[in-house]
């Protein structure tokens, strides 16, 4: 019996999940001890929120399979509370050549190597990128990835399987041929980067009842308030390339980081008081109160890299709107234009 039905019905009842990249893919780990104090506290708000947790993984998060290895020991050694969590795992990913690997034995071979990694089932898998090198002819996607993907669905290796990185014409067309296998799609949404809203993705999902996985939502650390200049970024970090984040980029870019320190986080009352983050974490689940995009759920996943971190940004009562801040916010989007594109270098 598929359990799709279910997933998408406990995907609708999160609020905020758990983007685990920064746990593991970085020179340095966080120490694992620490990591699962972190996943740990991640569980106990969503459980106080009445949902599961929400967990985003990837076969590619580090080398040797570490960030799933860190979810299976979290669950070795917490093994009541597998039952309270999502665990959407990307894969499929040469990350080396940055190229993805759709054709079958590659997408088969993922998949059972992440089930071995994280040590058994996965409730939602995903193809980190589509492999456009082998979409057939007059076709918008390549049929054996999906094909494959609806086969570990149907022996039980996965519950389900997310879209990620897709357009609106993939998302409608993979969906023609594969809705009862669908359960979410996981793309990138922010203040900085809110193209999904208007470029047709939102509405494909809204259309086709599918959650919105929205990875990146503090702009990949614009909007946190850590950054003020290009020499606040480590060496190394990845950031650097970007082009977001270079000189007079990166200082018309913090124009908006501004505006909602000094209209949103220092109007606020002391009884209500509200974050950086928390306000773009609150900016996209309030997308869920608007009749645009109804059909479809909105799903921060930020990182937390600390169980302090973690209440920091999944306490739903910190990370709230009102509908008065989100106009405020709307109108001042209205006139403002990031720099740089999402990936674009410098």
């Amino acid at each position: 019996m598929s359990i799709v039905p279910q997933l998408k019905e406990e995907l609708r009842k999160v609020g905020t999940g758990y983007g685990m990249m920064s746990l593991t893919w970085k020179a340095e780990p966080v120490p694992e001890s620490q990591a699962q104090d972190a996943m740990l506290k991640a569980i106990q708000l969503a459980k106080a929120n009445g949902s599961k947790a929400f967990f985003n993984v990837a076969e590619f998060y580090g080398p040797d399979f570490i960030n799933l290895v860190y979810v299976k020991n979290f669950f070795t050694k917490y093994p009541e509370l597998r039952k309270d969590v999502i665990v959407s795992c990307k894969g499929s990913f040469d990350v080396q050549k940055f190229v993805p690997l759709g054709k079958a034995d590659d997408v088969r071979r993922s998949v059972e190597n992440c089930v071995s990694a994280m040590g058994g089932f996965i409730d939602i898998f995903e193809v980190a990128r589509i492999d456009t090198s082998i979409i057939p002819p007059g076709q918008d996607y390549p049929y054996e990835t999906f094909e494959t993907l609806a086969e570990m669905v149907e022996n039980g290796a996965i519950g389900g399987i997310s879209l990620s990185e897709v357009d609106e014409k993939q998302i409608r067309a993979i969906a023609k041929d594969w809705i009862k296998y669908l359960t979410c799609v996981e793309v990138e949404l922010s203040l900085f980067s809110p193209q999904i809203l208007s470029n047709g993705v939102a509405k494909a999902c809204s259309d086709l009842g599918l959650v919105i996985i929205c990875y990146s939502p503090l702009g990949r650390g614009l909007l946190t308030g850590k950054f003020t200049s290009t020499s606040d970024i480590p060496a190394g970090d990845f950031r650097l390339a970007l082009k977001r984040f270079q000189g007079d980029a990166m200082k018309q870019n913090l124009l908006l980081t501004q505006f909602l320190a000094s209209e949103i986080v220092a109007k606020r009352d002391a009884a209500h008081p509200i974050n950086l983050p928390q306000v773009a974490l609150g900016w996209i689940k309030h997308w869920n109160k608007e009749k645009e995009f109804s059909g479809a759920k909105f799903i921060p996943i930020p990182s937390g890299s600390s169980a302090e971190r973690v209440t920091e940004n999944f306490d739903e009562s910190r990370s709230q709107l009102t509908d008065e801040e989100f106009k405020k916010i709307s109108d001042f989007l209205k006139d403002f234009t990031t720099v740089g594109d999402r990936y674009e270098t410098a």
